[in-house]
């Protein structure tokens, strides 16, 4: 990719930060899908991981919700 004037390993260094932005919260939206919480505190952790993607994907996974207790 030298010919193309494209440094293959600036190229890697660039894209973790990006896989990271991006992989973490859709692995956390998966996860909370897997969780029987429903209603407001769904809502909620959807909203929170949406809005600030990488720090509340780590909320996420530091607070860890538990199921709904009836």
């Amino acid at each position: 990719m030298d010919g193309l004037g494209i440094n293959t390993g600036l190229l890697l260094i660039q894209l973790i930060p990006a896989i990271i932005m991006i992989g973490f919260p859709i692995i956390a939206l998966l996860d909370l899908r897997k969780k029987k919480l429903s209603g407001t505190p769904l809502g909620i952790w959807v909203l929170i991981i949406c809005a600030v993607p990488l720090i509340g994907a780590l909320a996420y996974w530091i607070i860890k919700p538990s199921e709904e207790i009836k």
